[in-house]
């Protein structure tokens, strides 16, 4: 066999190589268990469904109301449900830690901490089915601009909400997904 048939031949098998080892793949996959977290399944309903089966509480302060609308969001993308099996009750505390000191001891970077301790309760008996905590930590510069500097403040607090929110969909939906 020549080299150009060699490499013709190469060619012609190189389509059907990758589709059998896309199929193994998937063949893999589908053995680890692994499953949509949104998606349908066989034998309950869907993460959708199930969260909006959580009533939201409230969140005291202004941040705790940004978190709400944003759970809320997610938690029920068509309307809000009537009635709920589960309520989720959130506490939100956030400090500012100040980075990057000058030689005025005036900062330039900052910090700031926010934690979201949370619980999800069965509304039936009262009992606490899951219970987690979220944090997340975001870094913004210091302005010496009064009104850019309380705008960067706002913004960090926003970003720190929406990566709150997330965590905690998602956390709440894989627990839910689990059960029966």
């Amino acid at each position: 066999m020549s080299s150009s048939d060699l490499s013709a031949f190469r060619r012609a098998l190189a389509p059907a190589l990758k589709g059998g080892l896309l199929a193994f793949a998937l063949v893999l996959l589908s053995a680890c268990g692994f499953q949509p977290l949104y998606g349908d399944k066989s034998y309950g309903a869907g993460a959708t469904e199930k969260l909006s089966e959580v009533d939201i509480g409230p969140i005291a302060d202004r941040e705790g109301q940004k978190l709400r609308n944003l759970l809320i969001d997610r938690f029920y993308p068509s309307s809000r449900p009537s009635s709920t099996r589960y309520r989720l009750e959130i506490s939100l505390t956030a400090s500012e830690q100040k980075l990057a000191l000058q030689k005025d001891a005036s900062a330039v970077r900052a910090q700031l901490n926010v934690m979201a301790p949370y619980r999800l309760i069965d509304t039936t008996n009262g009992a606490v089915v899951f219970k987690s905590n979220s944090r997340t930590i975001i870094s913004y510069n210091v302005l010496e601009q009064h009104y850019a500097g309380v705008l960067t403040v706002e913004n960090a607090y926003d970003r720190a909400l929406l990566d709150i929110s997330n965590d905690i969909t998602t956390r709440i939906a894989m627990h839910l997904g689990r059960q029966p």
